[in-house]
């Protein structure tokens, strides 16, 4: 864990489930201010450190793949103050851009 920021960017550490021989995984910890991003599934770190790695970048896209479709359904359900503190910052950003720019290209559109 000491070398965790060395290895992928902005992340500090992973939180770890200890189960048996090896560890689950369950969330990555910002190295940058106080956030946590929780995994969709837990992670068993399996094999080699440079295996598992790769399984660790590939659980962090699905995870935030699938925040960000909850995230985008909750944007138009409930009211902006609340919306922006549910997610993690990235997805908050994301969301926020595309929705952005969906407006900008509704105006453009409207435009004779």
């Amino acid at each position: 864990m000491v070398h965790m920021p060395k290895i992928i960017s902005a992340i500090e550490t992973l939180e770890l489930i200890e189960e048996g021989v090896r560890p689950f995984a369950k969330s990555i910890n910002s190295y940058v201010g106080v956030e946590n991003v929780c995994f969709t599934e837990p992670l068993k770190l399996m094999g080699k450190v440079e295996v598992y790695l790769q399984d660790v970048i590939d659980t962090m896209r699905k995870s935030l793949l699938e925040i960000s479709r909850r995230s985008l359904k909750k944007f138009g359900e409930i009211d902006k103050e609340t919306w922006l503190k549910q997610d993690p910052a990235m997805v908050t950003l994301l969301i926020n851009c595309c929705q952005w720019v969906v407006n900008v290209e509704r105006g453009f559109s409207k435009i004779p």
